[in-house]
């Protein structure tokens, strides 16, 4: 059995022995196994760098979940001081799950910005389009 399932199996019977209430325990046990699975799946997004022939732009195309947990890792995926004045963000592979995410983005873009770099984010769905097209700019967010 792996480990992230018997820990949640163990804590569930704790915390339902210690406070004689089996509904905390099963609580504390699907709070547990909500956080162990962002963290499990937070880690699969992927980036994957092309330049172009010419070396006047560069695509990235980003496969995984975009959402709270891999924000942050989605941030790290770019070469922000080394990468051409035109980057394109293919997310054919890729859907936006929240409001992190679109800050994640808005902070790439800002970021690219500093370094005189338009970016083009392309290939998102419809609810992703759309869900961005309302949520862009309005969180202030910046990664540094």
């Amino acid at each position: 059995m792996p480990w992230s399932e018997t820990l949640i199996m163990l804590l569930t019977v704790v915390v339902t022995v210690w406070t004689g209430n089996l509904a905390l325990g099963v609580l504390a046990g699907v709070i547990v196994a909500m956080m162990l699975f962002a963290r499990r799946i937070a880690h699969v997004i992927h980036a994957e760098r092309q330049l172009s022939e010419d070396g006047e732009s560069v695509r990235y195309t980003v496969r995984g979940p975009l959402f709270f947990a891999s924000s942050n890792d989605l941030f790290e995926h770019f070469d922000y001081a080394h990468d051409p004045k035109n980057v394109i963000i293919d997310s054919t592979h890729a859907q936006i799950w929240d409001a992190s995410s679109v800050a994640a983005l808005d902070g790439i873009e800002y970021r690219y910005q500093r370094y005189g770099a338009q970016v083009t984010i392309e290939g998102l769905d419809n609810r992703s389009t759309d869900f961005h097209r309302r949520s862009t700019g309005n969180f202030g967010l910046h990664f540094s």
